[in-house]
């Protein structure tokens, strides 16, 4: 006997929220969410299910926002299109920490990225992210830790943690590489002009970004063309087996500058595709709600498959004129 055909459902009811005894209003439903910002003709992975990865792992996605001193943050991290939709899937290989020092003078952040061809990379970018911060807290937290911060030292830490990690768990140090970002800012200017320094630690090819005018210019990190360009995995060093190889920069940053730290899945578009520069230029001039800013982090270009993870940083945002027609959905 075939199968009767199926009902109509009824149309959903318009939502109503209850003011009072006497009054009701009616609530239209709004559309679908848009999707992610596409650059070029996409990738299809972009637009494939995600699949779980074969052992449980670190979500899939991580997003944070905050407001520290005359500091905004916000934070997000993305498990990559060709990490997600093929089996087996991966777990995100990325990960970050956002935290402060006990008396709220500084911003500490640290942004990692798991090198794919070690077996438990998100277990190293986990771990190198985590200790990175927590070690950074213990120093400044000390009188005067401020002006003795010495990336070697934070470094030759972190790697020591990320190898015993690794023996607790009978892995290989080689099991759980990552490339390692940290910055610290002070969340208060020490001076009437409202500069502070910004200090910056890396090794490898996480970057960090400076919003200058319409476009974000490159200012630290290991650029990955000078590893094989762009369209390679391939980094010079990685923790734990080269902590040594760290690099550390001061900037004065001001009222009014934007500062991001991204991974390469990031950084790489940054640097390749000027009409996403110019975008994300545009669409983080100010602090936007943490959703928006995880929707922009999920960009779908074509051969974009990594991981995406950004923090960025707005050094005092109501210093820095407002674009034309910025509306409600702006904040700091």
């Amino acid at each position: 006997m075939p199968w009767p055909e199926p009902t109509p459902a009824p149309a959903p009811a318009p939502l109503v929220v209850d003011e009072g005894p006497s009054s009701t209003t009616s609530v239209q439903r709004n559309p679908a969410v848009a999707p992610v910002p596409r650059f070029g003709a996409g990738s299809k992975a972009q637009r494939l299910p995600w699949l779980l990865p074969t052992r449980p792992g670190t979500p899939g996605v991580a997003a944070d926002e905050a407001r520290l001193g005359d500091l905004a943050v916000r934070a997000a991290s993305l498990v990559g299109p060709g990490h997600r939709c093929e089996e087996p899937a991966t777990a995100r290989q990325d990960a970050y920490r956002i935290a402060r020092d006990a008396r709220g003078d500084h911003l500490l952040l640290a942004l990692a990225d798991g090198v794919s061809s070690s077996a438990h990379a998100e277990l190293g970018a986990a771990v190198a992210a985590g200790t990175a911060v927590n070690l950074l807290r213990r120093r400044l937290d000390e009188p005067g830790g401020a002006a003795r911060l010495r990336a070697t030292e934070l470094f030759e830490e972190t790697a020591t943690a990320m190898r015993h990690e690794a023996g607790r768990r009978g892995l290989a140090p080689s099991d759980v590489c990552a490339v390692l970002l940290t910055a610290v800012i002070p969340t208060r200017p020490p001076t009437a002009s409202g500069e502070r320094t910004l200090w910056a630690a890396w090794l490898g090819d996480a970057s960090l970004w400076l919003l200058a005018g319409d476009h974000w210019r490159y200012t630290a990190g290991d650029r990955k063309g000078d590893a094989g360009g762009y369209d390679s995995n391939a980094v010079a060093h990685t923790l734990p087996g080269d902590p040594l190889a760290v690099r550390e920069t001061r900037l004065a940053v001001r009222p009014g500058d934007v500062v991001s730290l991204v991974s390469d899945g990031v950084g790489d578009g940054l640097a390749t595709i000027g009409e996403l520069n110019s975008y994300l230029a545009d669409r983080w001039r100010q602090p936007l709600p943490v959703a928006s800013y995880l929707n922009d982090i999920g960009f779908d270009a074509e051969r974009f498959l990594d991981d995406r993870t950004a923090i960025t940083v707005w050094v005092d945002p109501a210093a820095r004129p407002r674009p034309s027609g910025a509306g409600e959905g702006w904040s700091s």
